[in-house]
């Protein structure tokens, strides 16, 4: 997170600089989950560097992972007249909800993760800029390019072995979906052999022994994380075998090892410093005019291979 952080700052500079102009007397505040994360602090730092080259005053809050203490710093900044603008990750949507009623009477834009529905409200709302992870998206790409590679090296048909989301949630129900799918469209001859989910390396390494022994002709593997990968690729090297195709989501440094040496087709990530360019331009805009209607913002998915 530090690295993708600190490269989101100079891949946004540019825009940040150029705006400067118009940022006179304006004021942003940013709401983490906690200071005490270090990639909260790391976020924090960089939103005071943009921030600094856009000319806006800036100052953090530190809720410490308790959403009404969220809340209640978030609406004493707001109802005093402290700042013009402000980026909250919330704790609990639900917590915040008077927060952002209350920003738009105070015409204080605001940048905030989740959906409107989340926090009560239908729709677009003037000021009010809200931002998700598209779980769709997500697991689509990382499905389609399970299909590729298995349409590059293995001639469209393969049985996969399919380590889903464990997070148990509709998140993990629309991300599990939307790769199978994107898999049955794009390499319709191909077939999921067994299906499972894991949290850590050792039980992916077992269950992936497991599925093994009753599917030994199986030679890709879908990982919804980098230990599944990772629990995945060390079963297949156990028995002796090597898959065709292995595709992550994730993106830790052994995945990325194991991609440059051949062993992993792609990862798919979500890019957090497209993320907070996006985020930082958006509420300049609004902060210039908080009647705006705010956008619906999705964090980005990337691809690396």
């Amino acid at each position: 997170m530090k690295n993708l952080v600190k490269t989101a700052m100079s891949a946004a500079l540019t825009v940040m600089v150029s705006t400067s102009a118009f940022a006179q007397g304006q004021s942003l505040v940013f709401s983490p989950f906690s200071l005490d994360i270090p990639a909260m602090k790391d976020l924090s730092s960089a939103i005071e560097h943009f921030s600094q080259e856009a000319g806006i005053s800036y100052s953090s809050l530190d809720p410490k992972a308790d959403p009404a203490r969220q809340a209640q710093q978030l609406s004493q900044v707001i109802e005093t007249g402290k700042v013009t603008g402000a980026w909250a990750l919330a704790i609990r949507t639900s917590a915040l909800r008077g927060v952002l009623q209350s920003a738009m009477k105070k015409r204080v834009a605001m940048v905030v993760s989740g959906r409107p529905e989340a926090y009560g409200m239908n729709g677009p709302q003037p000021g009010i800029a809200f931002s998700d992870i598209n779980y769709s998206v997500y697991g689509g790409t990382l499905g389609a390019e399970l299909a590729k590679c298995i349409n590059e090296k293995s001639g469209g048909q393969a049985k996969v072995l399919f380590f889903g989301d464990s997070a148990a949630n509709k998140a993990a129900e629309l991300t599990d979906k939307a790769a199978t799918t994107a898999l049955a469209n794009d390499a319709p001859k191909t077939q999921i052999v067994a299906k499972t989910d894991s949290r850590d390396r050792a039980e992916s390494q077992q269950k992936t022994a497991q599925m093994l022994q009753a599917n030994p002709d199986a030679t890709a593997v879908y990982a919804s994380n980098d230990e599944n990968a990772l629990g995945a690729l060390k079963a297949f090297e156990v028995a002796g075998k090597k898959p065709v195709c292995v595709v992550a989501g994730g993106g830790a440094q052994e995945v990325r090892d194991g991609l440059k040496a051949g062993r992993i087709f792609a990862i798919v990530g979500f890019d957090f410093q497209g993320d907070a360019a996006q985020n930082f331009k958006t509420l300049q805009t609004l902060m210039q005019d908080p009647a705006l209607p705010g956008p619906m913002l999705e964090i980005p998915v990337k691809v690396t291979k």
